[in-house]
């Protein structure tokens, strides 16, 4: 009777392994749950790579240097060929952090990068993405 109390316990510790399994497989293909990080002076990601026909919004977050004095910053949400679609202001001085959202109505499908730059002085800094983020329609 030991021994068969054994075996169901390992059978159910299996099939729990499976089930965690295939469930870390599943989601780790899923590009749209992944965010998209930058290169560059500033550091700041978006909330996913991919974003669907259901998806409502670009979500960029951010951070600043705590050296680094700003005047704010701009978003700018451009497509393949460098042209800005759009863009947001973030005001304020000396910021350390900004989280802006596009809405995706009206951009059409295909591959885009994001810009943020600010300037303080004579000096801009700026990121990009590492990779273009990808709107389907």
């Amino acid at each position: 009777m030991n021994g068969e109390r054994k075996f169901k316990l390992k059978k159910i510790v299996m099939t729990l392994f499976t089930v965690a399994l295939l469930t870390f497989g599943i989601f780790s293909n899923s590009s749209e749950a992944l965010a998209m990080t930058s290169k560059g002076a500033i550091k700041f990601q978006t909330d996913a790579n991919t974003y669907s026909k259901h998806a409502t919004s670009i979500v960029v977050t951010g951070t600043m240097s705590n050296h680094e004095l700003n005047e704010g910053v701009v978003v700018d949400l451009l497509n393949k060929k460098g042209d800005s679609v759009k863009y947001t202001i973030v005001n304020g001085r000396n910021i350390r952090s900004f989280k802006v959202s596009f809405s995706t109505k009206n951009i059409p499908a295909g591959k885009y990068d994001v810009m943020v730059a600010t300037t303080w002085g004579n000096q801009t800094h700026r990121g990009v993405l590492k990779h273009y983020i990808t709107v389907q329609h």
